[in-house]
C-alpha cells in the first residue's frame, strides 16, 4: 500500500500548474526539513508520492475576465493548462526561501513581518474575498444574481453549478483512483480548496455513482485543512449537503466515513478562516462516529513576498512546523 499525498491550492490567481507544484513542494519539503528530515528525504526522494490538483487556469480565466486588477496581473501563459492566463512566477521562490531563514514561527517573528512588510488583511483582494462570503451568507433571491457575478472565484464555485462541476473533477479523478487503489491518503487543502474536497468527500460517502469508491473500505487517513472558510455561516449553506436536513432527521449531512483524522490549522489575522475551529462547527460528525477525530490549532503564518505578508498563504502554512508535524506522523 502506497502512500500519497494529496494536495489542493486555494482561491485566488495562481502560476502555471508546473510551477505552482514545485512552490508548493518546496515550502513542504522545508516545513518537514524542520521537524524530521529522515521523513522529508522520503518525499524528496518519491517514497511518498505527491497529486498536485490544480484548477488555477479555472480561477484565472473567472477573475481575468471579471477584474481588470486580476487581468492585469496574469500576464503569462500556461502551456499545460490550455494556454490558460497565469501569473508570472517571479518571486516566488525568494518568499519561500526566506520562509527558511525564519528560525521559530512565533508571535515575535510574525510581528518582524508585519513590521517589515504591508499588511494585506486591509488590501483590496483580501476585501474582495471577505466581502464575497458576506454577501453568501446573507444571500436573498435579489442578491444572488450578484452573488453569481461575483469577482471573486470562490463566490463563483459556490454558486455556479458549471463552475463548481469542473473544479470538483480536478480533485474527483486522482482522489478516486488512490482510494479504489487502496493508497494510504493525506489530503491537504487549504482555502477554497478545503470547500472542494469537503464536497468531493460528501459526493463520495453519500452518492450511489461512487459506490465502487467506498467497496474496499478504504478511508483517508488524515485530512488537513489550512486556511479554511467552512465554518462561515454562507460557505456551509452552498456546501453540497448544504441543503440537506439536520442529523436528527436521519438524513445525509456531512461526508461519512472516508476520513479517519481532520486536522485544521488557522493561521492569527488569515481573513478567509474568520472562524478558527471546525470541532464545534462539526461537531455531528464525531457524534455519529462519521470521522474519529477533529483537531483544532492556531498558528502564526509568516509568508511575505514582494513587500507584502499574507498570513492566509498556502506557502506559510506548509512551511510551518505545526502543519509539517502533522504531515510527519503520518509518513511510515
Amino acid at each position: 500500500m502506497a502512500q500519497r499525498i494529496i494536495m489542493i491550492h486555494g482561491r485566488s490567481t495562481k502560476p502555471a500548474k508546473q510551477r505552482l507544484a514545485m512552490f508548493q513542494r518546496q515550502a513542504l519539503l522545508q516545513g518537514l526539513e524542520r521537524v524530521n528530515p529522515a521523513k522529508a528525504k522520503k518525499v524528496a526522494d518519491g517514497a511518498v508520492e505527491i497529486d498536485f490538483v490544480y484548477y488555477g487556469d479555472i480561477s484565472n480565466r473567472i477573475l481575468a475576465v471579471k477584474s481588470d486588477t486580476h487581468a492585469k496581473r496574469l500576464t503569462e501563459t500556461d502551456p499545460h493548462s490550455d494556454n490558460a492566463p497565469c501569473l508570472p512566477d517571479v518571486g516566488f521562490a525568494d518568499a519561500i526561501d526566506a520562509l527558511g531563514a525564519i528560525r521559530r514561527f512565533d508571535k515575535r517573528a510574525y510581528r518582524k513581518i508585519l513590521k517589515e512588510n504591508d499588511d494585506l488583511r486591509f488590501m483590496d483582494d483580501a476585501a474582495r474575498a471577505v466581502s464575497t462570503i458576506a454577501a453568501i451568507t446573507t444571500a436573498t433571491f435579489l442578491n444572488t444574481v450578484g452573488i453569481k457575478l461575483a469577482t471573486a472565484d470562490m463566490g463563483a464555485y459556490l454558486m455556479r453549478r458549471s463552475v463548481g462541476s469542473k473544479v470538483r473533477e480536478r480533485l474527483q479523478t486522482p482522489l478516486r483512483r488512490a482510494l479504489k487503489r487502496g493508497d494510504d491518503i493525506c489530503l491537504i487543502s487549504h482555502s477554497m480548496g478545503c470547500i472542494v474536497a469537503y464536497d468531493v468527500l460528501w459526493k463520495f460517502s453519500r452518492m450511489s455513482e461512487y459506490a465502487d469508491v467506498r467497496e474496499n473500505g478504504n478511508r483517508i487517513s488524515q485530512w488537513l485543512t489550512l486556511g479554511c472558510p467552512l465554518g462561515e455561516a454562507g460557505v456551509k449553506a452552498n456546501l453540497y449537503d448544504g441543503h440537506e436536513r439536520a442529523h436528527d432527521d436521519g438524513t445525509d449531512k456531512h461526508p461519512k466515513n472516508i476520513v479517519k483524522h481532520w486536522h485544521n490549522t488557522a493561521a492569527v489575522d488569515d481573513f478567509i478562516s474568520h472562524d478558527t475551529t471546525m470541532k464545534d462547527d462539526y461537531k455531528a460528525m464525531t457524534k455519529f462516529d462519521y470521522v474519529d477525530s477533529i483537531t483544532d490549532k492556531r498558528i502564526y503564518n509568516c509568508y511575505a513576498m514582494g513587500g507584502k505578508a499574507n498570513p492566509h498563504k498556502f506557502y506559510g502554512y506548509l512551511a510551518h512546523p505545526i502543519v509539517a508535524n502533522d504531515v510527519a506522523s503520518w509518513i511510515k
